[in-house]
């Protein structure tokens, strides 16, 4: 259902006052802000945009900052440019907000609500718990969405190796398409939000084996390294409501009086949970930024694997650029030809040390790189699972 807020000439004007009030707050030019939506969402939907359109009309409104707004459905995409700060506002779900806060940004606030995964299972499938689930057929939503991402950091915890697992792994556009695959005998258990499982098993029979523990609901993050003026103003935006911006901008469907502060810790599970790599990996040797450096020093190679933009953006001082083309999974048991890696691109003795490194514990590049080095016979294999990120944060040269 969509509220409206009917703007009048008088309101306008107090909107058009509170802009000439605010119109000395520094800034480099307008605020660029990306919204994402989850797999749940359509976000070419006139609703969706106009959900969006309206409140950056507002936070405009209220704080005298000019805002850039654009929208994005590519999940992984959207992990991957939070840690180049490509915006200076976000929009998202938690797993989104979570990377972002890791790199650079600053939690601001919060929509009502929270998000849990499940497993849920058929009565028919037998299965009571997700113990017992080996060997049947998993369906889950789009592997960027949140659900999914709960759900694989959990198994991923646990050190289950899903398609090994389970007999057969499908992804779904939509979460509700997950739950009809139960209902019409395609799976015997599915990964779906509670909120759309329960209502599933309202008229279906069958249980929730496992649920994740809770993550915010969709969340608002600021670049820590906007000018502060211009950050509080936004926080206070968000955090504050202004009566008279809220009157003089239509509003679709969001009432901003009740987002809620929010901090770093409530992004701690999520943030550390979804697709991290493991802490382990036979054949390597996993080493520090500060290792690095030592290794570097004595003549040993180092290779980012992350794509030619990201490289060309800034990297590690010295570092050759090898990206590993990656289309697999987020998870140990990664299917490997769906990849491009040119191995070749390694030094030729295999008994020489070489290092690898991409964007950090949840980039999957350099481990998958490894993983192809350590099979291709090199023998001196050192992961940099830190990555660009640790090499950052620790003052190392970068060029």
């Amino acid at each position: 259902m969509r509220k409206w807020f009917i703007p009048t000439i008088a309101a306008s004007m107090l909107a058009a006052a509170s802009l000439l009030a605010f119109a000395a707050i520094p800034a480099a030019g307008p605020i660029k802000t990306r919204v994402t939506g989850e797999a749940r969402e359509e976000i070419n939907t006139a609703m969706f945009l106009d959900r969006y359109k309206s409140l950056t009309d507002y936070v405009t409104a209220a704080s005298g900052v000019e805002i850039k707004l654009s929208f994005g459905r590519d999940l992984t995409r959207e992990l991957q440019r939070t840690r180049s700060g490509g915006y200076d506002l976000i929009i998202g779900p938690a797993h989104v907000i979570g990377t972002a806060v890791r790199y650079g940004y600053e939690p601001v606030a919060r929509f009502p609500g929270e998000e849990v995964a499940v497993f849920v299972a058929t009565e028919a499938s037998g299965v009571d718990s997700l113990e017992s689930a080996q060997g049947k057929r998993l369906a889950m939503p789009p592997a960027d969405s949140l659900a999914t991402y709960l759900a694989r950091g959990e198994l991923n915890a646990k050190g289950v190796k899903p398609k090994s697992y389970f007999k057969q792994i499908r992804e779904f556009r939509y979460h509700e398409a997950a739950l009809l695959a139960l209902e019409f005998g395609q799976a015997d258990i599915a990964v779906a939000d509670r909120r759309l499982a329960e209502e599933w098993l309202k008229h279906n029979k069958g249980r929730i084996l496992f649920e994740t523990k809770s993550a915010p609901g969709t969340g608002v993050a600021v670049l820590a390294s906007l000018d502060k003026p211009v950050k509080e103003r936004l926080r206070s935006a968000f955090l504050t409501p202004d009566v008279r911006a809220i009157r003089a901008t239509d509003v679709a469907s969001i009432d901003v009086t009740r987002l809620k502060p929010i901090t770093t810790a409530d992004y701690e599970y999520v943030s550390t949970l979804g697709y991290f790599t493991p802490r382990v990996l036979d054949g390597a040797r996993i080493i520090t930024a500060a290792e690095a450096v030592v290794l570097m020093k004595r003549g040993v190679p180092i290779f980012d694997t992350r794509n030619k933009r990201e490289y060309d953006d800034k990297h590690i001082k010295g570092a050759r650029s090898l990206p590993y083309g990656e289309k697999s999974h987020k998870e140990v048991d990664f299917d490997a030809t769906l990849d491009k890696f040119n191995v070749a691109g390694l030094p030729q003795d295999k008994n020489a040390p070489i290092i690898l490194a991409c964007n950090g514990p949840e980039c999957w590049k350099s481990y998958k790189s490894s993983v192809a080095a350590i099979k291709a016979g090199y023998k001196q294999v050192y992961w940099l699972r830190g990555g660009f990120p640790e090499w950052k944060a620790k003052g190392f040269p970068i060029e």
